[in-house]
């Protein structure tokens, strides 16, 4: 399926914009963003942000000064439906959500119960009108978690964890009597037979990324319209809830020992041609003692994969736009899709940041305001020592660096960075 986004106003009225999966669509003054109405004086740089994931459509007003108005309304953010008519300086723009289920198919129903599914149920790019698709409904995901199955190799022994793309179980392989994490997912949308193959095939690539500093995937498991992915457990806290744990601040020392194995976990992804996108301190595991602590780095491809390129997580985080709000960069959220290296290493430094102060890097910054991306793409970091002063002024430098709006002016490669915090740790 298609949502179509047609200009009806403005210099540019009669062209459309055509998505067919999870993309971002920004409109503003900058030269930057996707669609630029330089000339328009009404516009801000950085005006509106459109989170497509067909047929959900999502606006975030960027913190406009004229502000903008989804039929008649001003709104800082909101939901988008077919006919929606959006207004912003000079420029008028109307929704169309092309056909959502598959046209001379069966009707979708829920592989659980059998409940039919919604009329708007998006379904995944390249479903074809004689293909079988899964779905679940609310109620049979509900009951998955509480009662989570697997494979008979496996024995599942807890919850311990969860967040946007599903839950986490400890589990034991009964073969070989080893723990492992299975992290369930069930996507939002209705899933073609083509998409999950596509799917586990990018996945399985992940296999040969094999590094100390990254959570090894082992394999997965596609049960009743559930992905189950199987993964090497880890005993140890999220990088939050350990620097949480410390009896003091995080020290430039402990902080720069993360920071090097996080960069050298990216710095041999990098070399193989992937990108995380969604490194956060709750995607860091983090064991050992406060001086020496050894790090993790999980859910690799998961954010490309399961909902970027398959776009099976639909707006789990709705303006979320496939990361999370406070760690993402600019290039993130200007085209998210198209986000590279360079992302990663600011995400990187955006994490440090963040478990030396307990603070985003930019001024009285808060992801759910409506600014939050104005911010990320327009104001300057504070330097790191306003918060802790006790910091060198050099690690300051190397942090700054790393968050540069562009991503030319950061550190070159995740090797780069990490060499320049190796002094760090050799002074605590």
């Amino acid at each position: 399926m298609n949502v179509v986004l047609r200009v009806t106003a403005g210099p540019h009225a009669g062209t459309e914009f055509v998505f067919d999966r999870h993309d971002t669509f920004v409109v503003g003054r900058s030269s930057q963003v996707q669609f630029s109405v330089p000339d328009d004086g009404f516009l801000s740089r950085n005006h509106f942000l459109i989170e497509f994931n067909p047929p959900t459509c999502f606006l975030r007003d960027l913190g406009s000064t004229n502000g903008t108005k989804v039929n008649g309304t001003r709104i800082d953010t909101a939901r988008l439906r077919d006919g929606d008519q959006i207004e912003a300086g000079e420029s008028g723009f109307v929704v169309r959500v092309e056909e959502t289920t598959l046209a001379g198919g069966p009707r979708i129903r829920c592989l659980g119960c059998g409940k039919n599914a919604p009329v708007d149920l998006g379904v995944s790019v390249g479903a074809d009108e004689d293909e079988t698709v899964s779905w679940l409904c609310d109620e049979c995901i509900d009951h998955r978690q509480r009662y989570p199955t697997t494979d008979p190799d496996y024995l599942i022994e807890k919850r311990i964890g969860g967040g946007g793309m599903g839950e986490v179980y400890l589990a034991r392989h009964l073969p070989t009597n080893q723990p492992v994490a299975i992290k369930m997912m069930v996507p939002a949308i209705a899933t073609s037979n083509r998409a999950k193959l596509r799917f586990r095939r990018e996945l399985d690539v992940l296999k040969d990324l094999r590094h100390p500093n990254i959570v090894t995937y082992h394999t997965m498991f596609d049960l009743d319209g559930q992905f189950q992915l199987v993964m090497e457990y880890v005993v140890g806290k999220d990088a939050h809830a350990w620097t949480e744990a410390l009896n003091a601040p995080l020290s430039a020392a402990a902080a720069a020992r993360i920071g090097v194995q996080l960069l050298m976990a990216l710095d041999h992804a990098h070399s193989k041609g992937y990108v995380h996108r969604d490194i956060k301190p709750s995607n860091l595991l983090v064991t050992g003692p406060p001086t020496r602590p050894a790090v993790k780095l999980s859910d690799f491809g998961l954010a490309k994969s399961f909902r970027d390129n398959a776009g099976f997580a639909g707006l789990t985080h709705l303006g979320d736009i496939g990361g999370s709000g406070g760690f993402i960069s600019p290039d993130h959220i200007r085209d998210f899709r198209e986000a590279k290296e360079p992302a990663d290493i600011y995400s990187a430094a955006a994490t440090l940041y963040y478990l030396l102060t307990n603070q985003f890097p930019f001024y009285n910054f808060n992801p759910n305001r409506t600014d939050a991306y104005t911010m990320i793409l327009e104001h300057p970091s504070v330097p790191i020592r306003a918060h802790r002063p006790d910091l060198p002024d050099a690690l300051d430098r190397v942090l700054r660096k790393a968050l540069e709006k562009q991503p030319r002016d950061r550190w070159k490669s995740a090797a780069a960075m990490a060499a320049a915090l190796r002094p760090f740790i050799d002074q605590g």
